[in-house]
Formats: C-alpha cells, sequence, structure tokens
C-alpha cells in the first residue's frame, strides 16, 4: 500500500536535521505536538539534538510546553544513565580497560541515551573482568537474554532499572560483521562528550545498517540520520566494502545502503551517499534480492535510486519508519553465516543450527522462564505491598511474565458466612457495637476464648486459602511463572497466634496442613518493625498490643521457618535495591528450562 508521509513525519525529519533545508515552507505552527512527538519517539530520535541549529520556524514547536517538558524528562534520563555509566567507566578505567560505544556515531548527544540500552564494546580479554566488576557495582546479569559473545547487565533502583549495559565482545548477530582490530585503531572521543568513544565513520556506518537491516527489520530515521552524520564525517568507501565483503555480507550491506538511501531521498528528496556507490550497490544486488527490492518499492524508484536521478527514486512506498521484509533480510544472514572466512566448517554448522532454532523460538512466541515465588509477611504498615511491587516491576523490566497476588484469610464467601453465624452466636448487640477497630478487635477477642470457635475459624480459613492458593499460586508456578505474594501462610499464623492468644498456633493441625500444602517460597521476607511505626503507617488504627503480639509471632516463625528479616524501618528504597538485586541474581543464576533446552536458549547453549 502507497502512503504519502504525514506533516508531522516531515517536519519530525527537518526538525532532527536542520542542516537540509525544505524546498517548501513547512507550516510548523499547525503542527500536532503530541503527534510529532510520538513520531519522534517511534523513530527513536533524542529531543536533545533539536536544540541546536533549529530550521526557521519551528521555534513555535521546542516552545511548547508539552514539548519542553517531554525535553525535561530525556534531559533528566541521559543526567542519570550519563552518572551510571560515568561510574563503571572510572572503575574500568582504573584497571586499564576501555570501550567502544558502537550505536554512537557522535551526533550530538553522542551518549546514546534513547537506545534500549548502552551497547559497548570491550576487548576478549577483559570480558570476565567487566562481567565481575559489573556485579561488583550491584548490576545484574539477565541470563534470558544471552547471546553469543552478548551479555546484558541491569542496574535497579526502587524497582526501576536506572541503567543497562550490553556488554559485547564483538559487533554482531551470532557472529561478527566488523573487523574489531580495524575498529580498536580507529575509535576517536566525540566531539561533545569526552566520556564516550565512538567507532570511526566507516565502522559507524556498518554498525547502523546491519543493525537496521539484520536485527531491526526496519529503517527509523534515526538510521538516517546516524547515516547522513557519517557520510559528513568522511567515509572511505573502499574499506567500508573491504570490511562487508571479507566478513561476508556485502549482499545485505548492498541492500541496507539502498533502501536507507532511498528512505532518506523519500524524505528529504536527494540522499547524501554518493551515486557511484548508489550504482555500485545496485549492481552487486544478487537478481533475487533485486527483484524483491523492484517489487517492494517499485522498479521506476529503484532504478532511479541506482542511478542518482532522486526525482524518479522518489516515486515509490513513503513509510515512517520503513519496514524491511523478513525474507529480504534473512537470506542474507544465512548466506553471510556460510560465507564468513574466519569460521570453520563445523562452527558454521553450528551457527546455522543455533540460529535457526533461536529464530523458531522467537517466531513462534515461546516463552519459557522458571518458576520462582516470593513473599513478604509481616505487621499491617510495615511496607509489604510496596517491596512487592517494585519487585514485581523490577522482573516485568527483565521481559519475564510475573504474577502478583494479595490474600488475608477472612475475606472469602466461605469466611463471609461463619463470621456472620459467629457474630450471631456472640450476640447482635455486640455486633452493633463494633464499629472503631478498636471495638472490632476486642470483640473478636471475646469471640475467640471460645476453644470451639478458634478450631472451627482456623480451619475455615485454612481451607480458603489453600483454595487461593491452588488457584493463584500453584498453577501458575507449574506454568513456570514468577509469583510474588503480599502476605502469605507466615501472615496468617501470626494472626492466629495474637488473635488466639496462642503462641505456638503453628502447631495445630489446621495450620500444618496450610504449611505442608502450600508451596514453598524461594524467598520468604519479613520486615519488621515497631508497633509504633506500624500504626502511623497504617490507617486501620490496629491497638499497639495486638501489633507486639503479632511482631512476636513473626519473630518466632522467622526462626522456626527461615525467613528472612528486613528492618523496616530503614528507606524504602535501599531495602528495595537489596531485595530487587538479591532475587533476580538468583533468580537469573539458576535459569533453565526443557523447553528452552529444545531451541538452545539456555544460557551458555550457545557454546
Amino acid at each position: 500500500m502507497r502512503r504519502c508521509f504525514s506533516q508531522e513525519q516531515i517536519c519530525a525529519a527537518y526538525l532532527a536535521d536542520p542542516l537540509r533545508v525544505p524546498g517548501l515552507e513547512l507550516a510548523w505552527s499547525s503542527c500536532d505536538v503530541p503527534t510529532l512527538l510520538k513520531v519522534l519517539r517511534q523513530n527513536k530520535v533524542p529531543l536533545l539534538s533539536l536544540t541546536a541549529g533549529k530550521p526557521r520556524g519551528s521555534q513555535c514547536l521546542l516552545d511548547d510546553p508539552r514539548f519542553q517538558q517531554a525535553l525535561g524528562a530525556e534531559t533528566e534520563q541521559l543526567e542519570g544513565l550519563r552518572a551510571e555509566y560515568g561510574l563503571v567507566k572510572r572503575v574500568l578505567a582504573s584497571e586499564g580497560i576501555e570501550d567502544v560505544m558502537i550505536k554512537s556515531v557522535g551526533q550530538a548527544p553522542s551518549f546514546p541515551y534513547k537506545s534500549s540500552n548502552l551497547d559497548v564494546l570491550y576487548r576478549p580479554e577483559h570480558v570476565d573482568e567487566v562481567r565481575t566488576t559489573l556485579c561488583d557495582l550491584g548490576y545484574v546479569e539477565l541470563t534470558n537474554m544471552d547471546e553469543p559473545h552478548k551479555y546484558l547487565f541491569r542496574k535497579f533502583r526502587k524497582g526501576r532499572s536506572v541503567s543497562a549495559i550490553h556488554l559485547h565482545v564483538h559487533v554482531g548477530w551470532v557472529v561478527s560483521f566488523l573487523d574489531e582490530e580495524a575498529l580498536w585503531r580507529r575509535r576517536e572521543i566525540s566531539d561533545d562528550d569526552a566520556l564516550v568513544a565512538i567507532p570511526a565513520a566507516e565502522d559507524g556506518l556498518l554498525t547502523t545498517l546491519a543493525h537496521c537491516f539484520y536485527e531491526d527489520k526496519c529503517m527509523v530515521l534515526a538510521d538516517v540520520l546516524k547515516l547522513a552524520h557519517c557520510l559528513r564525517r568522511g567515509v572511505d568507501w573502499d574499506e567500508v566494502y573491504r570490511v562487508a565483503t571479507w566478513r561476508g555480507w556485502r549482499d545485505g550491506l548492498d541492500a541496507s545502503l539502498l533502501l536507507c538511501a532511498y528512505q532518506e531521498v523519500a524524505l528529504y528528496g536527494q540522499s547524501l551517499v554518493p551515486p557511484a556507490m548508489l550504482t555500485r550497490a545496485g549492481q552487486g544486488l544478487p537478481s533475487w534480492a533485486r527483484s524483491w527490492l523492484e517489487r517492494y518499492l517499485g522498479r521506476e524508484a529503484l532504478t532511479g535510486l541506482c542511478g542518482g536521478n532522486w526525482e524518479q527514486a522518489s516515486r515509490g512506498i513513503k513509510e515512517l519508519p520503513l519496514r524491511i521484509p523478513f525474507v529480504l533480510s534473512k537470506i542474507p544472514f544465512y548466506a553471510k553465516l556460510v560465507r564468513d572466512p574466519t569460521r570453520s566448517s563445523r562452527r558454521k554448522r553450528k551457527d546455522v543450527v543455533f540460529h535457526t532454532a533461536t529464530g523458531n523460538k522467537l517466531r513462534l512466541r515461546l516463552h519459557s522462564q522458571p518458576r520462582m515465588l516470593i513473599t513478604f509477611s509481616g505487621v499491617d504498615g510495615c511496607g509489604k505491598t510496596t517491596q512487592a511491587k517494585a519487585l514485581q516491576a523490577a522482573f516485568e523490566t527483565c521481559h519475564l511474565e510475573v504474577k502478583y497476588v494479595w490474600s488475608r484469610g477472612g475475606s472469602g464467601r466461605l469466611v463471609g458466612l461463619f463470621t456472620r453465624w459467629s457474630k450471631q452466636q456472640a450476640g447482635r448487640a455486640n455486633a452493633r457495637a463494633a464499629q472503631t477497630t478498636e471495638a472490632k478487635v476486642q470483640s473478636r477477642l471475646r469471640r475467640f476464648r471460645s476453644p470451639w470457635m478458634r478450631w472451627g475459624w482456623s480451619w475455615v480459613i485454612a481451607i480458603e486459602l489453600l483454595l487461593k492458593y491452588l488457584r493463584h499460586i500453584t498453577l501458575p508456578l507449574l506454568c513456570g511463572r514468577v509469583v510474588i505474594a503480599d502476605r502469605y501462610v507466615y501472615d496468617t499464623l501470626a494472626d492466629w497466634a495474637a488473635y488466639f492468644s496462642e503462641p505456638s498456633t503453628e502447631k495445630r493441625l489446621a495450620a500444618r496442613m496450610l504449611r505442608t500444602l502450600s508451596p514453598r517460597p524461594q524467598f520468604a521476607y519479613w520486615l519488621d518493625v515497631s508497633p509504633g511505626t506500624a500504626r502511623s503507617r497504617s490507617a486501620d488504627g490496629m491497638p499497639e498490643d495486638l501489633i507486639a503480639a503479632q511482631s512476636a509471632a513473626y519473630r518466632r516463625l522467622a526462626e522456626l521457618y527461615g525467613l528472612r528479616r528486613l528492618d523496616g524501618e530503614s528507606g524504602w528504597e535501599g531495602i528495595s535495591d537489596r531485595v530487587v538485586h538479591d532475587v533476580l541474581a538468583d533468580y537469573f543464576a539458576n535459569y533453565h528450562t526443557l523447553i528452552n533446552t529444545f531451541f538452545l536458549k539456555n544460557p551458555g547453549q550457545w557454546k
């Protein structure tokens, strides 16, 4: 389907590259700011790159409060990521370890804060030391994202990812696409940020084209801008083709160069790629790839592009971002796998098998992950929900399926019937009098003086919770999910101890059954706070003596069942950082499933 660019897309293109002069006056004032911001985000264009060299007439957009608000958010994002990366860089520099930010081409701001993670290249001999250093600095290695010669690390604060470093041993996917030795020799320090080491223009161009063609299968505006910046820096085309030919992906280079130049022509009316290079790319295409491009872009557009006729080249499809057909990308990738001269025949066969297996798993949308149960216990007001929600957010950031479960004995229908019956036995006057929290607590304490009432209540609660755990905890765990329980068996036992005035309530038969039939958590946390602190934080206004009895019960249960004590009196942020790091580090250290085995997706299987 042929489409034209919207006004916001055209304005975004010229706003992102002010060195381009539009042929006609653009209607900046009539641009819809939310739509413009959406276009820029979809195309991964940093708003901070738009503040210099503004096109004439665009100031009305840049001064809009909504644009300024988005700009402020990106400024904060850049400062936070840069501070975390700066700490890592200083520690590694003290050990003589250098790096290269392979996704940056030096276009200000050269720090790639809009990328989903910071792709940083290290020398192979330094990788083990870098991984150890990152773990020492509080990062967690996400082994579910394990790729050949790539390792993803994240650092969390308050359950939110504040830094993600993708450690690269080479620039590639399964196999390398660049000459890393040459890349290290010609690396540069960016003009606008001394913290950022960038590849030379040739390596930046190759990385940009390979990533959008083979990995993303999509050409966004940011890719066009990177290509233009590399060309303005000056490119040695002989070196570009030497590297691509040696690594076995010249056909992919030709196709991706034509697609990027085509998108450039569609947006700006001309391309900065020399026409001789486009002619060379068109002549180097295999016949099947040329046929695909002719069908996709149009024969007239492709002919005009290869001949340097910009008007003719701009008559094809107009789409932003430009989607790259799957077959057009995948066939050259397999060809590259078997052409790479640095791999043995045996290694090439393994590369093909590995890529096919992992690709099929992705296309089939099969998600497989280890199960884990984490529980948070403690008196009301200790911060259980806050910690559980922060941990849930951290798991979701790691692309894992997680279920949050809150449970309190006595909230189901079965218990509601028992409660109404017990109130009737105690007398309607007492039920009417129990208006305040204090009065309600005293009413419950009076009812539970009866041993038969305690016996009946404990069994009803145990059955209710076991049914709820079966549906919301046991079954998700059997399906291989992470479950975070806000209140668990231990909270029920602590409540019974306080209301029944029984210091060893866990010895009840109902309690033993509840513990035996409930799933065992891998991490069971107890947030310990003083009764006064708990009362001040909770809106329920529970009596301090009852909270003290519950706290004593938790202390005893922690010793019996190995609950991990957390000092709830300290700031919740510090507790969250510790919990998230410990849980995720343990989870990813044991990341292995049977389904992943079949698709070679368990950590290290590709080796």
